[in-house]
């Protein structure tokens, strides 16, 4: 059942933003690099995802508006010209980037050394040794001139580029990541106590959600005050508040001061470690869409937004095929949380798939709920490595003993 915000806390929340999405600040320390070929380097980084990014957006509407414009045989001509320059230009914007990609890595590897032990550190290890490889690789194949330009090169070029932000944030880390708030025992105690009970009576307000290096999900929630009930406070709780094992570990008297507290966030993971193969967008190009925001999303917002969008357009006959992939994947990514609400909810959006009556009403709840969670995907979910072989698995239980083979039943004389 979606939470209902304390009235106190929605009336005088202040009007920040749910998601700090800003970059975190670059800390002071001794420097594992020169600062200026380090910038140099996470410059370099920052400007090919960025130019990749421009270039594939430009090129694609240039096509659609090809497609559009001009008859068949001549848009594939003319969809031919425009992928060639695209290329062209994305091979030199990745030629520039390949001289600081070795500087990069050793930045990274060195940040990985300053993090605490967290469930995610052998997925990031593994990422930094596969864009590793994969600069090698591309530097091969340019040194050879009859490699260049081939779907393979292409290959790691997506790779640097869906990666840049992971690394970049990695590389400008010199010092080890602040441990965040902590309250003395006795306090803990009293406020974890008021903050189950407050989200238990539905009064409590999710201002922001993220998970910080030590691998905790903290959320910033707003609720009465414990010893002042007509006035309203601040709580940095850690783990999922619909868990017994919530525990509160800081209390402020504004959003602005929580704000402040907080550990700066880590990169989400991924609702899909192997990657997403999207089918056919068939002949509704929009819901197709949707379904990709949903499977590159590390926010509930994106997912609330993508349902939001459905649900206000209304839904007919030719979108419902598409429209429970959709909610397949809202229901993928709800679980995904790893949280009590979140698999609430894909339970309940799993329903939807086979019961499409009264969908618009049901489709508005989903998104309130996802609205509640202000969830991230947690970052031990990290994409698989594209370029070398990830190690196999180790087994955390050992395997269940073989079932006993069952005698043969001989039948009894009569």
């Amino acid at each position: 059942m979606p939470s209902a915000p304390c009235g106190h806390c929605h009336q005088r929340r202040a009007p920040s933003p749910r998601h700090h999405t800003g970059d975190p600040p670059r800390p002071f320390g001794v420097p594992i690099s020169s600062p200026s070929a380090a910038d140099a380097a996470i410059d370099a980084l920052t400007t090919y995802a960025t130019r990749y990014a421009e270039l594939k957006a430009r090129a694609d509407t240039a096509s659609q508006r090809a497609r559009h414009g001009i008859g068949w045989p001549d848009c594939v001509a003319v969809e031919g010209r425009i992928k060639a320059e695209r290329h062209r230009e994305q091979d030199e914007a990745f030629a520039a980037l390949l001289p600081h990609t070795a500087l990069l890595i050793d930045r990274a590897r060195v940040a990985l050394g300053l993090q605490p032990p967290s469930r995610h550190l052998a997925g990031w290890a593994l990422l930094v040794d596969d864009l590793e490889a994969s600069a090698d690789l591309a530097r091969a194949r340019l040194a050879d001139q009859a490699s260049t330009g081939t779907t393979a090169l292409r290959q790691h070029q997506v790779t640097w580029a869906e990666r840049a932000r992971f690394l970049a944030d990695l590389a400008v880390q010199d010092t080890p990541p602040l441990p965040g708030p902590e309250l003395p025992a006795a306090e803990e105690a009293r406020w974890t106590a008021h903050a189950q009970d407050i989200r238990r009576r539905q009064m409590m307000y999710l201002y922001e959600s993220r998970y910080d290096a030590h691998g905790r999900q903290l959320t910033v929630v707003g609720v009465p005050h414990l010893d002042e009930p007509v006035e309203d406070c601040v709580l940095i709780v850690a783990g999922d508040v619909d868990s017994p094992a919530m525990r509160a570990l800081g209390r402020y008297d504004t959003y602005d001061q929580a704000l402040a507290a907080l550990p700066p966030p880590v990169q989400p993971g991924v609702l899909h470690p192997r990657g997403w193969f999207p089918g056919g967008a068939g002949e509704i190009p929009a819901l197709a869409g949707l379904i990709e925001d949903v499977a590159g999303a590390t926010q509930s917002q994106v997912v609330a937004e993508a349902l939001g969008r459905v649900a206000s357009d209304g839904t007919g006959p030719c979108h419902l095929s598409q429209l429970s992939d959709l909610l397949g994947q809202c229901a993928d990514f709800a679980l995904a949380t790893e949280t009590v609400a979140g698999r609430d909810l894909s339970v309940r959006l799993r329903g939807l798939v086979v019961q499409t009556d009264h969908l618009d009403r049901q489709l508005r709840q989903a998104l309130v709920a996802f609205e509640d969670t202000i969830a991230v995907l947690p970052p031990h979910r990290t994409p698989q490595p594209r370029h070398i072989k990830p190690p196999p698995a180790v087994r955390s239980s050992p395997p269940p003993a073989p079932a006993l083979a069952t005698p043969p039943r001989v039948p009894r004389r009569l």
